[in-house]
């Protein structure tokens, strides 16, 4: 099996996700489509390692934020993996913002306030502002289009590709955990997790660093994902950052 980072995510104040490559018996799977900004960036990776969107098996959604889920479409021969209750309650709160013919979709912010319990003011701003421009995809979700594959507990893809929930930054937030799995043709086999936002950035993995609970729908659940992911695995990819190795010969503290 092999993993390949396509794109690094960043964070703020330029949210971007991380998108990962999993190829695994004969499956290409991708996790994460990352913003929609980033399209073109995406194709090119894909062609350097001589694949196309058609060749695209599977998408795992992490999670449907606008930052994990911009470029779906793209894929149109894949299927959409996605936690169940993320499948859900997106559904629900795209039908709210249909309706929602107040000023600047204040409703809709308030619906947001409402869900996350901490959330800071300029990302419910970011939030409105780019469903509108994805609402394309959101709308496939609110139609329950057929490609959709909600998932609740473990699942697998393949024999070295599991589907795990981690819930807190979303009630129905799942990571992907890659077994055996080479970042190169002759590496090291390694069990790489990839976390998406159960662990936001190389920063989210040093002790006490608890900064995205701003983000998260569930802060103590999200603590709780937090700290079990950080005591299973070792390499891990988070949302918006590339692989880390959480056991290096310096202190995370001193990464950057």
């Amino acid at each position: 099996m092999l993993l390949n980072v396509l794109l690094q995510g960043s964070g703020f104040p330029r949210l971007r996700s991380t998108v990962t490559l999993v190829q695994s018996q004969q499956r290409n799977i991708l996790v994460d489509s990352g913003l929609c900004d980033d399209a073109g960036r995406l194709v090119l990776a894909l062609k350097e390692r001589g694949l196309t969107p058609d060749d695209v098996d599977v998408v795992v959604a992490t999670h449907l934020h606008y930052d994990h889920c911009g470029n779906h479409l793209l894929f149109r021969n894949a299927q959409y993996v996605v936690g169940a209750k993320d499948f859900v309650e997106n559904a629900h709160f795209i039908e709210a913002y249909h309706q929602d013919d107040t000023p600047g979709k204040a409703a809709t912010s308030e619906l947001l306030r409402e869900h996350y319990q901490t959330v800071k003011e300029f990302y419910v701003r970011s939030i409105v502002r780019e469903v509108t421009r994805n609402i394309g995809f959101y709308n496939r979700v609110l139609e329950r289009d057929s490609r959709f594959v909600p998932v609740d507990g473990s699942h697998w893809l393949t024999e070295e590709v599991e589907v795990l929930p981690t819930p807190g930054h979303t009630h129905g937030h799942i990571s992907v955990v890659a077994h055996r799995a080479r970042t190169d043709d002759e590496g090291t086999p390694r069990k790489i997790l990839i976390a998406g936002d159960a662990l936001f950035t190389r920063k989210t993995l040093v002790e006490n660093a608890e900064r995205e609970l701003q983000l998260a729908q569930d802060t103590e659940l999200y603590s709780h994902t937090r700290r079990k992911l950080l005591r299973e695995y070792r390499h891990i990819i988070p949302g918006h950052d590339c692989l880390v190795d959480t056991a290096p010969s310096e202190p995370l503290e001193k990464l950057s």
